[in-house]
């Protein structure tokens, strides 16, 4: 038969390595919800990123929606410069100062102007009306000034293309 202290040795010894069980298992555990809550921080930052990025195009649509509202003035105001009368010079200034102060405003909202004039014709830029003599895809005319933002045309220029005959010369 064998010692009851014996017996008594070997369940205490099962002891120990069940309570090292369960302390890795605990461990374990905790590397797991570590990990997650490390994760879930990282979706939570990213998601507040893609609301910023969001709230950001949102607002560059509302302002963009507003300038496309208001070239048709900024082209009536030039228009009515390109008309006015030679005794209007006071008239003229104002206007002047008008086209100016709104020209400003679009350009410190990010809008430019589309170069042209003279410019090779890019249909990702200018909208072709008409084709008459001039060099050959460049624009020789602009009926309407086109408009971008950033990298984002928001208005073509409406032009008029070159088809490579040459200018007919006026007599002086």
């Amino acid at each position: 038969m064998k010692d009851p202290k014996e017996k008594k040795k070997s369940s205490s010894s099962a002891k120990p390595d069940k309570t090292q069980e369960e302390i890795n298992k605990i461990g374990k555990e905790l590397e797991e919800m570590t990990e997650l809550a490390k994760r879930t921080m990282a979706d939570m930052q990213n998601l507040k990123r893609r609301q910023d990025e969001e709230r950001k195009v949102i607002t560059k649509m509302a302002n963009m929606d507003l300038i496309l509202t208001l070239l048709p003035v900024i082209d009536n105001m030039d228009r009515a410069l390109e008309h006015a009368p030679k005794e209007a010079d006071k008239w003229v200034e104002g206007m002047e100062m008008n086209i100016k102060q709104l020209k400003k405003i679009f350009l410190e909202s990010g809008v430019e102007e589309i170069e042209a004039l003279n410019q090779p014709f890019n249909p990702e830029l200018h909208e072709a009306l008409a084709q008459g003599p001039g060099e050959k895809e460049k624009v020789v005319e602009v009926f309407e000034k086109g408009y971008k933002m950033g990298n984002r045309v928001i208005r073509h220029a409406k032009v008029k293309v070159g088809d490579g005959t040459p200018l007919e010369k006026k007599d002086s």
